[in-house]
């Protein structure tokens, strides 16, 4: 134990946001998960963590768990239940942990996170990806028409629930060509996406 007098650092304290979804329906629940960690891997077990959003009002309190995330070995983290606001935008909230408790001072620790909340979807929008040559369905790849995303299953097939407006989609896989989509979408439809093979030129077929 210190003596009286004498002078002992605070331990940085580091704050992490993840798990935000990437669009949220106005006024509907959510869910992320917060982490904290402190640089001399102080036990956190226990400590709250709060979330303030846009205007600096407390949103929720949450208490951070006893195991730490796994593949770390300080990193106590907490799911945090929220609501999403009444009008569509994108806010910036804040997770802050709240160390005054704690034995030893700790820097003030904090990360800021968005949330983009959009209207109702009312459209469904399915995208059929497949391999241009063979026909083959592609598995895993990625649908994004920002700012909702989706990957395709086995059948080659995601589905993402969007309100009606104007898109630009991009769909890619991992060895193919980027494929993009730009247009209405005003009621349920489907978008055909035939992925081509990404073959890379050699010298030859550069300086031919």
């Amino acid at each position: 134990m210190a003596a009286v007098g004498d002078h002992v650092e605070s331990h940085d304290t580091r704050v992490v946001v993840w798990d935000v979804p990437p669009a949220i329906e106005r006024g509907k629940a959510f869910a992320i998960r917060v982490g904290v960690a402190c640089s001399a891997k102080c036990e956190l077990t226990g400590l709250a963590v709060v979330v303030r959003d846009h205007q600096g009002n407390r949103r929720t309190t949450a208490a951070l768990g006893d195991a730490p995330w796994s593949g770390t070995d300080a990193l106590h983290h907490a799911q945090v239940a929220l609501s999403a606001p009444d009008t569509a935008g994108l806010y910036h909230w804040e997770a802050s942990a709240l160390t005054d408790g704690l034995p030893i001072a700790h820097t003030d620790g904090s990360a800021r996170f968005g949330v983009r909340v959009v209207a109702r979807p009312d459209c469904q929008v399915t995208v059929i990806v497949v391999d241009a040559q063979s026909g083959t369905p592609v598995e895993g790849a990625r649908v994004v028409a920002h700012p909702y995303r989706a990957v395709t299953d086995d059948r080659g097939r995601a589905g993402m629930h969007v309100p009606a407006g104007e898109y630009r989609l991009f769909v890619s896989g991992k060895g193919y060509v980027p494929f993009r989509f730009d247009g209405e979408v005003t009621t349920d439809m489907t978008i055909h996406a035939e992925l081509t093979q990404d073959v890379g030129l050699s010298d030859a077929d550069i300086w031919s």
